[in-house]
């Protein structure tokens, strides 16, 4: 089967990385994948795998806005080459879907994302009703935005992770990553993962820093990320913000091998500042043996079964951040415990297998 991934950006959030992964696992299926999307690393990341790669700049979705004509006959030639196409963000829902419908080609359509407004929720609705064969949902939050009368074309399919590349870390190994961000092998580690834009909180991280300092006071807190695709002002802002706790903050930048860092860290936060579509560092945490601390929205709240695999927080909230990640670091027993019973539950529902599976199987519904 020849499949068409399309996708808006290109550069690696959560979602692209995900993708990759995908296109990974996919050599070894009947599949032969492609993908249309703009220049930069996703693409690049593709290639390397040995996808075909067609390169297409997706304007915003504003009235009256088109493909350019170079761009929409790449996409066009594209689509009449593939027996299914997967658009795998929501703006290429529209440009990919119109193309599939005019062309009868099926599209399967992923939405990796929640909308606060009624206005975009009904725009979901109308796209996915009149365009997509099949629509993913990665989370029951982003299900339940399409309402009723949808449920014969949605399909939970959570996010995976593949459990032999994020596992815990021997004692060495966390100790070289240490060493590698300047920070001593038997200090408390404390990471937050993602772009640096305001939706991510890292704000509320350096606040919740500020609190813990007092009680521990030779933790280090890692941020991983960088504002490629996030918000520059804002990155300035808590990079400033940040100076009044150094030198125990660590900017890490983007790190291609997040595995390695998660693995070497003690406690990963994640503090959305409004709910959190999924959640895929959550996963990748649990699966290195981190114990997590998320707050109690969106995804999240799905993955972690509080007090049992993780603590949850409410929203916004750095105190009470500031009071979960100290409970865990002042009981260590039952940090190790609660990382144990997170991995087993990757292991046992979210594994990365699981999910290409779960593709393939829809997939096969659809040819």
């Amino acid at each position: 089967m020849r499949v068409l991934y399309v996708n808006q950006w290109g550069g690696l959030g959560g979602a692209e990385i995900s993708l990759l992964r995908v296109l990974e696992r996919l050599r070894h299926h009947s599949i032969t994948p492609m993908l249309a999307c703009p220049p930069g690393d996703l693409a690049e990341g593709a290639r390397a795998l040995g996808v075909t790669v067609l390169e297409v700049e997706f304007p915003a979705l504003r009235r009256g806005r088109r493909l350019r004509e170079e761009d929409a006959c790449r996409l066009r030639e594209a689509v009449a080459r593939a027996d299914l196409v997967h658009a795998y963000s929501v703006r290429v829902g529209w440009f990919a879907g119109r193309l599939c419908d005019q062309m009868k080609v099926p599209m399967v359509w992923s939405v990796h994302d929640l909308f606060a407004f009624p206005w975009q929720r009904m725009w979901l609705r109308g796209v996915a009703q009149r365009y997509a064969q099949a629509v993913v949902a990665y989370s029951q939050a982003i299900q339940r935005q399409f309402g009723k009368g949808l449920d014969h074309k949605l399909h939970y399919i959570p996010h995976g992770v593949d459990p032999t590349l994020f596992s815990p870390q021997p004692p060495t190994a966390r100790a070289e990553v240490r060493k590698h961000f300047h920070t001593a092998a038997d200090v408390p580690v404390i990471v937050h993962v993602g772009r640096i834009m305001p939706f991510k909180g890292q704000h509320l991280f350096l606040r919740m820093a500020r609190r813990l300092r007092s009680k521990h006071p030779q933790a280090v807190f890692w941020l991983a990320g960088d504002a490629t695709m996030g918000d520059w002002r804002y990155a300035r802002k808590v990079k400033a913000m940040s100076t009044s706790l150094s030198p125990q903050v660590r900017w890490l930048g983007f790190q291609h091998d997040i595995a390695r860092v998660l693995g070497a860290a003690d406690v990963l936060v994640h503090c959305s500042t409004r709910p959190e579509p999924f959640g895929l560092v959550i996963l990748e945490a649990m699966a290195c043996g981190t114990a997590v601390v998320s707050a109690n929205s969106g995804g999240p709240r799905e993955i972690i079964e509080n007090g049992q695999t993780g603590l949850l927080t409410p929203s916004n909230n750095s105190k009470a951040l500031a009071a979960a990640v100290c409970t865990l670091l002042v009981d260590a027993p039952r940090r190790y415990k609660m990382a144990a019973a997170a991995r087993q539950k990757v292991c046992d529902a979210y594994t990365l297998d699981q999910h290409v599976q779960r593709l393939l199987a829809l997939y096969k519904t659809l040819s």
